[in-house]
């Protein structure tokens, strides 16, 4: 790896490969590129991301939930891309142009540097989708960062220190509540966090841990559409029993002073309120000129291509790709970003070698959610799964997934790190 200033590229490479994004989709396309390529090949693969690292958001949770230990949930390319041929220019993506076959970098409404391509690699990612509810913007803590972990981090400690010196157990309860909005994955996983961490903390301060007041809210009737419907069963069970109160079918309405106000009429002391409530393809991607559809995705055809150009790969959060087999565009979800980054350097080595193109076929092998740090729920291969194997499972995924971007030294090194973390 090589940190580089964008103008010191060769302005006419015939074979340039820019990657724009760092997170699973980009990460995982530079590396497999890197490790596959041959000399003959004459590949040049440029990194183009604004961050040193890379933010690994599905172990946000563990970040949550732990000591303060931000670095768990950065994944630095200094150490993933050591002794790789890949060129890394710290900077964002302003605009694209592919009739001209070149790329403008630089910060915006400031100057900026082109840089030509032979294939373009879009893998800007998502960011979380905040609806216009009154007072929500101002009031919640999203879930979509290292800093969002840490911000909430800290909002639990403040909120906790302050309640626990109130005397009056209604006023001390209000004053520790805890509200999620958003019954996917990361709403789920977050409660399940908050449920196993808070209680022994009132306890040792001298209270009930029964006080603390944390409520999960989804508008759907159900939460956790993604897993079987027994598996969901099982997960608001656990949350249950751990103290969470589900409100489903619930709408938020707004949020003021503390409380947060749902449709239905009901109001929920939220002092600190966590919004998990889905997510919004790069916003700035429907100004590259290519075709994106109404919720903002780019639309790519069966090989991963931005529809209508043949030099420009979409993958991960910001591609729209349809399921042949079921005629739905995949979800976002770090497996699929990975899949398709896969794939799609397997496709640009074919093209650099003559080699005729292959369509992407998605699957999933499983799908796990955390509900604490020792219990979740999950399917693997068709089979049901939960309780302690399916967090084992969990964390294996990531595992996997350090040594398919990194290597075998870097997976050991951080599951280490892992299985230090206090919960």
């Amino acid at each position: 790896m090589e940190a580089v200033d964008p103008r010191s590229l060769s302005p006419t490479h015939p074979r340039r490969i820019i990657v724009v994004g760092g997170g699973y989709a980009g990460l995982t396309f530079v590396t497999t590129l890197a490790h596959r390529m041959k000399a003959s090949d004459d590949i040049e693969i440029v990194l183009v991301d604004p961050r040193p690292y890379q933010q690994a958001l599905s172990e946000l949770d563990l970040v949550a939930a732990g000591t303060p230990r931000p670095q768990f949930a950065e994944l630095w390319y200094a150490d993933v891309l050591r002794g790789l041929p890949i060129k890394v220019v710290y900077d964002r993506l302003e605009c694209v142009r592919p009739d001209d076959g070149l790329i403008e970098i630089g910060p915006r409404g400031g100057p900026v540097v082109s840089l030509t391509y032979w294939r373009l690699v879009l893998a800007t990612g998502a960011i979380p989708f905040v609806p216009p509810v009154p007072g929500l913007r101002e009031s919640a803590i999203t879930m979509w960062s290292v800093d969002d972990a840490m911000k909430l981090q800290r909002a639990l400690e403040e909120q906790f220190r302050y309640g626990v010196t109130l005397c009056d157990p209604r006023e001390r309860a209000c004053a520790i509540a805890v509200t999620v909005v958003g019954g996917g994955a990361t709403g789920v996983e977050i409660a399940g966090t908050i449920a196993d961490r808070m209680p022994p903390m009132i306890k040792r301060a001298g209270h009930d841990p029964k006080e603390l007041t944390l409520t999960l809210i989804e508008g759907r009737p159900d939460i956790l559409y993604d897993l079987p419907e027994v598996q969901r069963i099982r997960a608001r069970s656990r949350l249950q029993k751990m103290g969470v109160s589900i409100l489903l079918g619930r709408k938020l309405e707004k949020v003021e002073s503390g409380v947060a106000y749902l449709e239905s009429g009901v109001e929920v002391p939220s002092p600190v309120l966590v919004w998990c409530g889905g997510a919004h393809a790069d916003p700035d991607a429907v100004q590259w000129g290519l075709a994106a559809d109404n919720s903002g995705r780019l639309v790519c055809d069966e090989n991963l291509k931005a529809q209508g150009q043949a030099a420009i790969y979409v993958v991960g959060d910001v591609a729209a790709f349809r399921d042949p087999s079921s005629g739905r565009i995949l979800p976002m979800l770090a497996q699929f970003a990975i899949r398709e980054a896969a794939h799609a350097a397997d496709a640009c080595l074919h093209e650099a070698r003559g080699l005729p193109l292959a369509p992407f076929v998605p699957n999933m092998h499983g799908e796990f959610v955390s509900i604490g740090p020792k219990w979740g729920v999950g399917w693997m291969f068709g089979v049901n799964v939960s309780g302690w194997f399916a967090i084992v499972m969990k964390r294996l995924t990531y595992v996997m997934y350090w040594v398919q971007v990194g290597s075998f030294r870097l997976a050991r090194k951080r599951t280490a790190q892992m299985l230090r973390m206090r919960h």
